[in-house]
């Protein structure tokens, strides 16, 4: 798993940090942003490019699970 904590960056660095690792992300890999706000447009970005994402929100901080893997079941990161 990767972890890509943005929350003390401002717009639109997060959004440049998630795509640039979504566009690196092997097949089986998984992505686990951590941010201040639910990302939207990111979730437009993964969804035209065949990524899944899974977005939990906890006690006000944002936990999005980004994979390509169809084979990847982002269910067992829900706590």
């Amino acid at each position: 798993m990767i972890l890509l904590d943005t929350r003390e960056y401002d717009h639109p660095i997060p959004l440049e940090m998630a795509v640039d690792a979504f566009k690196a992300l092997s097949d089986d890999e998984v992505i686990h942003m951590v941010h201040r706000r639910e990302p939207l447009p990111l979730f437009e970005i993964i969804a035209k490019n065949g990524g899944r994402y899974l977005c939990i929100e906890k006690e006000g901080t944002w936990h999005i699970y980004i994979t390509r893997s169809s084979q990847v079941d982002l269910e067992e990161y829900r706590v």
